[in-house]
């Protein structure tokens, strides 16, 4: 039985939403009713994340992915659509990779394809609690983290993605030539100045799988603005590409 908490609206097509690192499925609310018009819309609390437990010491893109493939399984769905934001990308292009099957169309938003020394040093940055307060966001991490176990947890579950982002032991290490071995139609999004997902790699990406789109965000870092100004545009974009017909 699926362990994964989740929250689900509308009908037709399964899509699943994948929330970033340190984040929770609350993370998806300004497009959740944008994607619901269309789409049966069912968005998880990755492991040790929001309402979902923890199942093991140590957080892994392995482990969610496999959660989210028992989640799958659990609503009978062989296949869905999937939009992956950062960790949560990490975890679609994990699932893309090693079960391919079980994936339609894909969105890779605010993701690269590996995990190295610079790119990790910015998500070592946002496992510092200071990085949350500093921005004013330590309150809202409080409680949507409370079940984690208590009102300080939101303080391991940052410390958590870091460690499953480490480069020298992360799932997150793909290369070109697995990427190419991609034939699902893809998305990539990405901000134009993200130190964590720079665009080089970006588009390093898209050239290498083979039914690939790019969307990239001008004056965007990690932080792109899709849950205030720019929700609806993101929403309507991502929902297009998810219609498209396939020539």
């Amino acid at each position: 039985m699926a362990i994964l908490h989740y929250t689900e609206s509308g009908q037709g097509e399964p899509l699943i939403l994948l929330h970033s690192g340190g984040m929770s499925s609350a993370e998806w609310t300004p497009q959740m009713p944008l994607f619901a018009r269309n789409f049966r819309v069912i968005a998880p609390d990755h492991l040790g994340h929001g309402r979902s437990p923890m199942v093991a010491e140590r957080l892994t893109v392995r482990d969610m992915g496999r959660a989210v493939l028992e989640l799958l399984d659990d609503l009978a769905l062989p296949q869905a659509h999937f939009v992956g934001s950062s960790l949560g990308g990490a975890v679609a292009l994990w699932l893309a990779v090693q079960h391919p099957g079980r994936i339609n169309k894909l969105v890779l938003y605010r993701v690269g394809y590996r995990k190295d020394v610079e790119t990790h040093a910015g998500t070592r940055d946002m496992a510092d609690p200071a990085y949350w307060r500093g921005v004013g966001m330590h309150k809202w991490l409080s409680n949507i983290h409370q079940p984690q176990g208590g009102p300080d947890a939101w303080q391991e579950v940052i410390g958590r993605v870091s460690e499953a982002l480490e480069p020298a032991t992360t799932d997150h290490a793909h290369d070109l030539e697995i990427l190419g071995r991609i034939v699902q139609p893809t998305l990539i999004v990405a901000g134009d100045r993200d130190p964590v997902a720079p665009l080089d790699q970006i588009l390093e990406m898209f050239g290498a799988i083979p039914n690939a789109g790019l969307w990239v965000m001008p004056y965007a870092t990690h932080v792109t603005a899709t849950s205030t100004w720019r929700a609806e545009s993101f929403a309507l974009e991502v929902a297009r590409f998810l219609q498209r017909r396939e020539q």
